[in-house]
């Protein structure tokens, strides 16, 4: 555990901007570290607090808070230069009596999140799509002074459209499926593999209700 621990930190200690250059050995001890890291706590719960569905002319919308605190492990990753990506999906769904329900809707909301060591600020960037296939071209982004107000926006969903007026039918049974995650496939591999089933990194929420309107 000593040499897990050490090649850990050794990791931590590298700024961002040298991240693409380590060399495979380092990048093996930080998979090795995260491997064999203690994982008896229990997975961050997530809630979703304030679910709203609005629809208006020409889209549906949906509103609301993510419910979570970070990890310790997760913030020392932050500050030493590791940028962590959460994602949310919805799935409309239509009911059949045959075969398989019909998705006639699908929305992504992914958020980057990292800090600026020379500048000491909070980065957030939301996209619609991954960030490994998108890169910043289509994300919005905004810099804070403290991570209370970056976690604050990666938390709340604000009028976020997720699907056009004409997706839903009132006169149909819909059910809508929310997913959030901390998306591990857009770290980089061997993170990848050394973070995947600890439980400091295990964070998300699933829930299915039927897509129904307040008047």
């Amino acid at each position: 555990m000593a040499f897990t621990t050490h090649c850990w930190r050794n990791f931590l200690r590298l700024e961002p901007l040298f991240l693409s250059g380590l060399k495979r050995g380092r990048w093996l001890c930080l998979a090795l570290s995260l491997m064999l890291a203690n994982a008896a706590q229990a997975d961050t719960p997530v809630e979703l607090q304030g679910l709203k569905l609005e629809r208006q002319d020409t889209a549906l919308y949906m509103s609301g808070t993510w419910q979570f605190e970070l990890p310790s492990a997760l913030e020392d990753a932050l500050l030493k230069g590791i940028t962590l990506y959460f994602v949310t999906e919805v799935d409309i769904s239509q009911e059949r009596w045959y075969v398989y329900n019909q998705r006639v809707a699908h929305a992504e909301r992914h958020v980057r999140l990292f800090y600026q060591p020379l500048t000491r600020r909070w980065r957030v960037n939301i996209s619609p799509q991954p960030f490994n296939v998108s890169g910043l071209g289509m994300s919005l982004g905004q810099s804070y002074d403290t991570a209370e107000e970056a976690m604050g926006v990666v938390r709340r969903i604000v009028q976020w459209r997720i699907a056009n007026a004409a997706d839903y039918n009132p006169d149909a049974k819909q059910t809508l499926n929310i997913n959030f995650k901390l998306d591990l496939k857009q770290l980089p591999r061997p993170l990848q593999i050394g973070a995947a089933g600890q439980s400091d990194w295990n964070i998300g929420y699933n829930q299915t209700q039927r897509l129904e309107f307040k008047p």
